[in-house]
């Protein structure tokens, strides 16, 4: 009885994924990201987006066309430009998720690239850094948003060309050095979390 009930809510996933493709669902969602004003940014609604579209990456068929659009892996990335931590461990998530696909790691890349115009930084990752290194306010003991970014580099870190140039993954490593992320992991492992120690 339950594997039928599991059959039945495969099928109707699939459909409502079809359903929702055919209907241009994500360009919707997509063009919603890309002209929040800055209350909506921080809201409950921004997440709400965001897990959408991590609710259909969840599916082959739809992970399948968000990764074949052109610019839907940037306008996710420019989600993190939020204050809400919810809204970024999701995007983080996604993101992470995103490198191991084939083809993916590179979007990331490019995506990072983009966020780093979009949110005018020195160099790319350095907001992620800057939130890594946060220890106070509500970041003081926010172990899901600094796991979420542990994952997110080391799936950067891991992945893509990084898995067989070893130049490649070296420059990547040294991108991070250079915005100091060693001794921010000094610090992180005063937290004593065993999450946040692997």
């Amino acid at each position: 009885m339950a594997d039928v009930g599991g059959r039945c809510r495969s099928e109707a996933e699939i459909q409502f994924v079809t359903r929702f493709i055919d209907v241009d669902g994500l360009t919707c969602i997509l063009n919603f990201l890309r002209s929040m004003d800055y209350e909506t940014t921080e809201s409950q609604i921004h997440t709400s987006l965001i897990g959408c579209v991590k609710a259909l990456m969840n599916n082959s068929q739809g992970r399948a066309h968000v990764l074949s659009h052109s610019e839907s892996i940037n306008i996710i990335a420019q989600s993190l430009a939020t204050e809400n931590l919810k809204t970024k461990v999701a995007v983080l998530e996604i993101m992470g998720a995103v490198c191991l696909v084939p083809g993916g790691h590179k979007k990331i890349l490019e995506a990072m690239q983009h966020y780093q115009r979009f949110a005018c930084e020195r160099t790319r990752f350095q907001t992620l850094l800057n939130d890594l290194d946060r220890s106070t306010g509500r970041y003081r003991d926010e172990v899901n948003l600094k796991t979420a970014i542990m994952s997110f580099i080391n799936a950067v870190l891991s992945q893509g060309a990084g898995e067989t140039s070893l130049e490649f993954r070296i420059h990547l490593r040294y991108e991070f050095l250079m915005l100091g992320i060693q001794p921010i992991i000094d610090k992180l492992r005063l937290h004593e979390n065993s999450t946040l120690d692997r």
